[in-house]
């Protein structure tokens, strides 16, 4: 046996183990981490983002030659029959690029993914796609996508849209290339209107740059919901874990954390423990949840629980963030336009990542944090160490202050040790060690550490 035959065996034993399983079994409780594909389409956007890594690196990680319309609309195709063949149905399909509904190739995408499932008796749940939402500006893109979401709907296969956007006061950080559209407030109207419509959340992200506008651009969140009748929790709240927060941005953080805490205790949980506990425990901010909640997984995002596909040459990436070629984990094998299976890439790194636990990183082994941090971003921590697996430390930084600041406002409101009172004792015991710690000033001013 050759050593591509045997890294094909591997591979192949792999997926049967997990995703294949859990596609074809999506009803498993072993296999709810194994149950999405996300078909990574393009890195063509009509924003340029400050923190995006598509902006920055988007021809790196998905070579141009890759990106031809029609060969990713055929292989989508390919795939799409491959998958219905083989039986192998995920729970759900996330469908990605730089901003898929601005494209004519991405709303053509949408309707393949449509009519190929049309007649096929079981069907992915839901079709999730990650919009920066601005084809509102647009009504004829609208109406087009709209008739999408209607047809969506009657075929039983939804489309949901994560509105990822990052709100009024934040929204420079997210400039367009073309410099001639505008978010005014009849636009911000309009996108909480259609969210409301279509039971959509929204995904904004809390970049180093502009933190110090996050209070009042969480109240602006919040006046629109309450406007537009949309319940208050509906806000998915994540950190950029770039490299480049420094010490005074991650101090404005900090009170962020603390303000969005306190906020929530006071005027959403009407000052009752209780009341925020449950809130925190059942459908709390996740950047709240994070450190309080066990997942299963040795990282807080999806990479270990999806199966990413670059469409455009047909490759399994471990994400769009870690899709440089030499990470390239496998690459679907086609005869005669018809796929007939996959042939390993790179079983090393498959077999690293899916089984990785960021515990184990350099720096984390000895820290007292890791039982609560979130953890760093893989492709970022590559952009900036020039390895996936070590920890940047200022994102190690911002993490602990993240925490400091979570204790701080928790003792603050006499609910700290309810809290220790709800997590598993690995957590209590790491959070009444930091809050030793943390009780130290030296230990948590940023400003006084050395540089």
């Amino acid at each position: 046996m050759t050593q591509q035959e045997e890294n094909n065996k591997l591979m192949n034993s792999f997926l049967e183990r997990t995703f294949f399983k859990g596609f074809r079994n999506p009803e498993l409780k072993e296999c709810e981490n194994f149950r999405t594909v996300e078909l990574f389409l393009n890195t063509k956007c009509n924003l340029s983002c400050k923190y995006c890594y598509l902006a920055r690196y988007g021809n790196e990680l998905y070579p141009l030659e890759f990106q031809e319309d029609k060969k990713i609309l055929k292989n989508l195709g390919m795939l799409l029959d491959w998958m219905i063949k083989n039986k192998l149905i995920p729970y759900r399909l996330e469908y990605f690029a730089g901003e898929p509904l601005v494209q004519e190739m991405g709303l053509e995408g949408l309707e393949i993914i449509l009519d190929k499932f049309k007649n096929v008796k079981r069907k992915p749940t839901c079709i999730v796609i990650p919009s920066n939402f601005t084809f509102l500006l647009s009504e004829n893109l609208t109406k087009r996508i709209e008739k999408l979401l209607e047809k969506s709907r009657r075929l039983s296969l939804p489309i949901g849209i994560s509105v990822s956007f990052d709100g009024k006061y934040c929204e420079a950080n997210r400039p367009f290339k073309s410099k001639k559209e505008l978010r005014d407030d009849n636009y911000y109207d309009k996108a909480f209107a259609s969210a409301k419509k279509w039971g959509w959340g929204f995904h904004p992200m809390i970049y180093s740059e502009l933190i110090e506008n996050w209070e009042k651009n969480f109240l602006w969140f919040q006046e629109n919901f309450q406007k537009h009748n949309i319940p208050w929790t509906n806000i998915y709240l994540l950190e950029v874990r770039n490299a480049e927060w420094q010490n005074e941005q991650i101090l404005k953080f900090g009170k962020f954390i603390e303000f969005l805490i306190k906020w929530t205790f006071q005027e959403r949980c009407h000052n009752n423990p209780g009341e925020f506990i449950n809130f925190l425990f059942d459908n709390g901010y996740n950047i709240l949840r994070n450190p309080l909640c066990t997942i299963g997984r040795g990282l807080g995002c999806s990479i270990q629980s999806t199966m990413n596909i670059r469409v455009g040459d047909l490759s399994w990436v471990p994400c769009h963030r870690t899709s440089y070629p030499p990470f390239t984990l496998a690459r679907f094998k086609v005869k005669k336009n018809k796929i007939v299976g996959l042939e390993s890439n790179n079983s090393e790194l498959m077999i690293g990542i899916y089984s990785f636990d960021a515990k184990n990183q350099p720096w984390c082994q000895s820290c007292l944090l890791k039982p609560l941090c979130s953890f760093g971003c893989l492709g970022s921590q590559l952009e900036t160490n020039g390895d996936l697996f070590s920890p940047i430390p200022t994102v190690c930084q911002l993490e602990h202050f993240k925490i400091a600041s979570m204790i701080k406002a928790y003792k603050d409101l006499k609910i700290f040790d309810l809290i220790l009172n709800k997590v598993n004792p690995q957590k209590a015991k790491a959070f009444k060690k930091l809050e030793q710690i943390f009780e130290q000033p030296a230990k948590i001013d940023i400003d006084k550490k050395q540089d």
